[in-house]
């Protein structure tokens, strides 16, 4: 489109306001005009956050480097080269999203020609070099226990997001002439504990602990995840209980009054769909045998010489479950019990005066096991890939609405929703891509919903 339109603005246009590397020798270099591809991942499954980028170098960059100011430590790539990153939506109300990644490694590198040569480089947020040198030998919640939430911020505090990480971005303010802040965010936890950390790495140790974390109603299922703005420790259930952030619509170019009760002009290029993948919709042996219909837990205390058996029903708990629509997942009754679990328990030690003096603290994880996993069976029983325009704002954790019409031709069906594909999503995987031979950016997100939107 012509410049000659003052303030047009092409639906994904990227705002890009630092992409520089500093050497581990303090050299501040542009990379932007040498960049063939970049993309930032994001995911509820990862501590951190990563990029990639694809270097098209006919300069010999790396050749002019210098070397470590000792004299004997080689230079070029060496590991210990940060790239800061700040960009946006091409809209001037939105903040920067600013992000500092340590590149740790240099791959296919390839000569395309006789000058020039491409090559791949992986990176990471700081945060995870600050993590990955250190091991926890401690006990956490003091005497009388402490609830998992505030161990999650101390380890974050001291661990991850700590006063290294923070030094460093405020020395980076100087090349790049902006300033860079975090903003964590953390769900509350039910209950007081105590454990012994034996040795063990921050990102296991925090695994660790949002497995043990339990929720008010006793489904939880809490992750640890970084996204645009910081470090979350958030509860899938309170997740799902967002409302949703946007609307995106699959609307071919033949368009022509596709959803009823909808005009053309109530959809932008913006919120144009520009492609989906139907990753899984419903998978009957998976979520037999993940435990979603019915499992059986049998408790063993070895210090009581009992056993004591929980049978976990669907039927029995998804009034309970926080839903993103409102169905139940078909499934019918099973025969016998697809999954069993058995595990150790001091389950009413804590009340018992024979064992007053080991001060008992009840294993939470194994109670709530079984509830836990079939509800993340049940949020995860639809998966879609979906290709946007690029959105800065969009972070995993949000709620989108689709709204997808159906591949057909059946008179009835015209002007009407894919039941079963449309409907409200949570974001667990997003990549935004950008300078990649295009002035735009694309954001490529992988949803989960559970049932459909209407009966």
């Amino acid at each position: 489109m012509s410049g000659s339109i003052e303030g047009y603005k092409h639906a994904g246009d990227v705002d890009i306001r630092s992409f520089k590397l500093i050497t581990a020798t303090g050299q501040v270099i542009d990379l932007q005009s040498v960049t063939v591809e970049f993309s930032v991942y994001q995911s509820l499954f990862e501590h951190y956050i990563q990029c990639d980028l694809v270097i098209n170098d006919s300069l010999g960059l790396f050749n002019t480097i210098n070397q470590i100011k000792d004299g004997v430590t080689q230079g070029g790539f060496s590991g210990a080269e940060m790239l800061i990153v700040s960009y946006r939506s091409n809209d001037p109300s939105l903040p920067y999203r600013d992000h500092v990644f340590n590149l740790y490694e240099m791959s296919d590198r390839k000569r395309i020609e006789e000058n020039s040569e491409v090559y791949f480089f992986s990176g990471i947020s700081i945060e995870a070099y600050m993590a990955s040198s250190q091991k926890i030998s401690r006990s956490y919640g003091g005497v009388n226990g402490n609830d998992i939430s505030s161990m999650i911020q101390s380890l974050t505090d001291e661990f991850v997001y700590n006063s290294n990480a923070k030094a460093i971005y405020s020395s980076v303010r100087e090349a790049v002439n902006f300033r860079i802040a975090r903003k964590n965010d953390f769900d509350k936890t039910n209950g007081a504990h105590k454990f012994v950390i034996p040795n063990l790495s921050v990102d296991d140790t925090i695994d660790f602990l949002c497995k043990e974390a339990d929720s008010d109603d006793h489904i939880p299922y809490y992750l640890f995840y970084e996204d645009s703005l910081g470090f979350n420790f958030k509860n899938l259930g309170q997740l799902v209980e967002k409302e949703p952030k946007e609307t995106y619509s699959y609307t071919p170019s033949n368009f022509s009054g596709m959803f009823k009760d909808k005009k053309k002009d109530d959809y932008t290029e913006a919120t144009n769909i520009r492609s989906f993948e139907v990753l899984k919709q419903s998978d009957f042996l998976e979520n037999l045998e993940s435990g979603l219909y019915q499992s059986r837990s049998i408790f063993i205390d070895t210090l009581k010489k009992n056993k004591r058996e929980v049978v976990y029903k669907y039927d029995d708990y998804i009034s309970k479950f926080k839903k993103l629509q409102k169905f139940k997942i078909a499934g019918g009754q099973t025969i016998g019990d697809p999954v069993v679990r058995m595990n150790t328990s001091r389950y009413g030690h804590d009340n018992d005066s024979l064992f007053s003096s080991e001060v008992a603290s009840t294993k939470k994880f194994s109670e709530h096991l079984a509830q836990s996993e079939a509800y993340f069976s049940h949020i995860f029983n639809t998966q879609v890939e979906v290709v946007v325009p690029g959105d800065s704002e969009l972070n995993v954790g949000d709620i989108i609405n689709l709204n997808i019409p159906p591949a057909s031709n059946v008179l009835d069906q015209v002007n009407t929703e894919d039941k079963y594909l449309s409907g409200k999503y949570l974001i667990t995987k997003l990549r935004n891509k950008f300078l990649d031979g295009s002035e735009s950016m694309s954001t490529v997100m992988e949803c989960v919903k559970d049932t459909s939107t209407k009966q």
